[in-house]
């Protein structure tokens, strides 16, 4: 695959006296037809994906990212000087005839986005059988020292997806803004608290949650950024964090 070459590139800095580069691994998993591939595509991509073919097994994407002070030099991984990173996406099929295989994909995890419908409210309920499912067979990377829903012991994102399908369908024959047809939406299906501030953010145990409409390119940028950058620094750079506790 042209991403393995790519990475076999970039790891052969740190031979040459340049700052070495790393990785980590990202599970996303939810119900199939969420739209995780599009999250996928977006993310590393940065646009929208017109026809999204149904994934068969795992696929991965690779997102790149760069970590440390640019104006500082080190031979050392955890050194602070600037190099790159890069963030394997393992869009995890969510159909029935693959669940007795996908634990083949669950190894040195080092975090998970759950994804689920905003307008398919049965795919969020679902979320904690993936937990289960992810902690019970997976193996972990810097796992944390308690665990999250269902023991999942890593950190992990959860996103509600196709908030545009979710507001026509609570505005079929009116106008409106689109962001605030979302939230009305939400709020009218139990999951929000009118008080909160976008982005919208959802109940589930411990964490709450990101809006998102792949197929439109919408999406929190900066806080999906921020995870993949904690999650880097739990694993290269641990030392660093304080004593974490839920």
């Amino acid at each position: 695959m042209m991403f393995w070459r790519e990475r076999e590139r970039e790891s052969s800095k740190d031979q040459n006296g340049e700052p070495p580069c790393g990785q980590v691994r990202v599970l996303v998993v939810g119900d199939s037809g969420v739209g995780k591939t599009s999250l996928v595509h977006l993310f590393v991509k940065g646009s929208a994906i017109s026809s999204p073919s149904q994934t068969v097994g795992c696929t991965v994407g690779v997102k790149h990212i760069t970590y440390g002070s640019s104006g500082s030099s080190s031979n050392s991984i955890k050194g602070d000087a600037e190099r790159d990173f890069f963030v394997e996406l393992w869009d995890v099929s969510g159909h029935e005839r693959y669940k007795d295989c996908r634990s083949l994909f669950y190894s040195q995890i080092n975090g998970v986005i759950f994804v689920h419908d905003l307008s398919q409210r049965r795919t969020k309920t679902s979320l904690q059988k993936w937990a289960v499912e992810i902690s019970t067979t997976g193996t972990f990377s810097a796992p944390l020292g308690s665990g999250g829903p269902g023991g999942l012991p890593v950190p992990y994102l959860i996103i509600g997806n196709k908030a545009d399908i979710a507001a026509k369908e609570s505005t079929r024959g009116s106008s409106g803004n689109l962001v605030d047809a979302a939230r009305q939406w939400v709020e009218k299906q139990g999951l929000l608290p009118s008080s909160e501030e976008l982005p919208l953010t959802e109940s589930f145990p411990g964490t709450s949650g990101l809006l998102a409409a792949a197929k439109e390119s919408r999406y929190d940028k900066e806080a999906v950024i921020k995870f993949f950058r904690m999650l880097i620094r739990r694993r290269y750079f641990s030392d660093e964090l304080p004593s974490l506790s839920t």
